[in-house]
């Protein structure tokens, strides 16, 4: 298997692309955000506004811990710990987890050893963090705009009654004012 090629044998035209284009979708994720929180405050939707700054605040949250799972991974995958500590409450039985080739035991030089979170483990946590926090996002998405759909569905039945009062209310002194005008 040929070796990945790493970033300083990467074309810098090809880091600055991708950067530009991430740069891009977090300024016009950022303006949309913005843009519909000021169409939330415009029209009164307080409820809905304030599920906005909520969300807004677990993306930056989310973006925090993604910075210090990447930051911290070379200090996290250097802690050793006794092999006996690992094996204890694994997720799945020990014979099913295949044997690794003994990659990350360099960062442990004492016998018996293994590494707390190996780099493998941390990239595989990463994704299950970012994966949770877009279903959470999706949710809370779907929220809103159920919510926005209940509103305006209340909205238009308190139109229709309110029709409907004036309907009886005009028929109501349409037949008051036949009863009025015969005697």
């Amino acid at each position: 298997m040929p070796e990945e090629a790493t970033l300083e044998h990467t074309p810098t035209w090809v880091v600055a692309a991708i950067c530009t284009v991430i740069v891009a979708i977090s300024l016009a994720v950022e303006r949309l955000l913005h843009y519909l929180g000021k169409f939330l405050k415009h029209k009164g939707q307080n409820a809905l506004f304030s599920a906005l700054q909520k969300i807004k605040e677990e993306l930056m949250l989310l973006g925090f811990i993604s910075l210090l799972l990447t930051v911290s991974q070379g200090l996290i995958s250097n802690i050793c710990v006794p092999k006996m500590v690992s094996s204890r409450m694994l997720p799945c039985k020990e014979e099913a987890i295949k044997p690794s080739n003994a990659v990350g035991n360099e960062s442990c030089p004492k016998g018996g050893e293994v590494p707390l979170l190996s780099l493998e483990a941390l990239h595989q946590l990463h994704i299950f963090i970012f994966v949770l926090a877009v279903v959470h996002v999706v949710f809370c998405a779907t929220t809103m705009v159920l919510g926005g759909a209940k509103e305006l569905s209340l909205l238009q039945q308190q139109q229709q009654q309110h029709q409907l009062s004036l309907s009886i209310l005009t028929s109501a002194s349409h037949t008051i004012f036949t009863f009025c005008s015969n005697y």
